[in-house]
């Protein structure tokens, strides 16, 4: 049998779901990053002025059940263009994109890579889903990158070779490798939330650090995506 339609008979049944009302799909959300301790995402379209053009929010009339789950890093440089935000790889690890070697070398405080040693809370309707997941969980180095000439070299970007500013300038730090499509995500418990619901979601990193660089030009995110089933008009 078709394992997307055992996960969804699963579904239906456990859920009182209609089988046919589930449609394979995703929700996005981005948080710009600066000086904070908890990163909050809001997975609802009626609590977001102007959405990314690159996230997925839920309607008040829809439903969607997680089935994965993942949090990501992303780096544009003028987080003003849609062609920017489309471009923009979301990354399993801290990489030369968000000014990693060329902060480190000036000594600059700046260390998106706090991120994965942060907890992911998930609160639906004041009832704890996931109390402290890892973050450590989404974290994912490739075996392969590619450096700034566009040929493939093994191991880190600082043995690329090159300096910090040409491998950040680069296309380095982009995956030539990538096991499966659902690299770096995390399997759930299959979850219903809908659009109407108080949904509380946020990475907490301890303490009060800086997200982002002091040298390199450009806004950093922190990315959440669930991966699952679409129940459109659910409310109706």
């Amino acid at each position: 049998m078709n394992s997307i339609v055992a996960e969804k008979r699963y579904i239906a049944n456990k859920l009182g779901v209609p089988y046919e009302s589930l449609s394979q799909s995703y929700l996005r959300s981005e948080t710009e990053v600066a000086t904070q301790s908890v990163v909050d995402f809001t997975l609802q379209t009626n609590k977001v002025l102007a959405p990314l053009v690159t996230e997925r929010l839920l309607d008040l009339n829809d439903e969607f059940v997680i089935t994965h789950f993942h949090v990501g890093i992303k780096h544009v440089t003028d987080k003003t263009s849609d062609t920017e935000q489309l471009e923009a790889l979301v990354q399993t690890y801290d990489s030369y994109s968000f000014g990693t070697g060329e902060d480190y070398l000036a000594g600059t405080n700046m260390s998106i890579a706090s991120v994965y040693n942060g907890d992911l809370n998930f609160t639906i309707d004041r009832t704890e889903f996931i109390p402290n997941f890892p973050v450590r969980a989404f974290y994912r180095v490739p075996d392969t990158l590619q450096d700034f000439a566009g040929t493939s070299a093994i191991g880190i970007p600082s043995l690329v070779g090159g300096s910090p500013a040409e491998l950040y300038e680069s296309t380095c730090d982009r995956l030539a490798s990538n096991e499966t499509s659902l690299y770096g995500f995390f399997p759930s418990e299959p979850t219903k939330i809908d659009g109407r619901q108080t949904i509380d979601l946020s990475v907490n990193l301890g303490a009060n650090i800086q997200l982002f660089s002091n040298t390199t030009p450009g806004t950093n995110y922190v990315v959440f995506e669930a991966r699952g089933y679409l129940i459109t008009n659910a409310n109706d």
